[in-house]
């Protein structure tokens, strides 16, 4: 692990920060991950996107009922 020795940081942060890189992502995850990513990248001041909106398309894309 890299030490910094010029800042302090908790180390229960760095065990758990450590434990989530091992552990990986699961597919639930990483499917929330996606939907966020959309929401924020198409939404704007003039058009709302919402997590909803995309699960649908998302859905759809997949070839299963919206």
């Amino acid at each position: 692990m890299f030490l910094n020795t010029t800042h302090n940081t908790d180390v229960g942060l760095l065990r758990r920060l450590s434990e989530a890189t091992r552990r990986g992502v699961t597919a639930a995850e990483l499917h929330a991950q996606k939907v966020s990513f959309i929401v924020s990248a198409v939404s704007d001041e003039k058009t709302k996107i919402t997590p909803q909106m995309v699960e649908n398309e998302l859905k759809k894309l997949h070839g299963e009922p919206a």
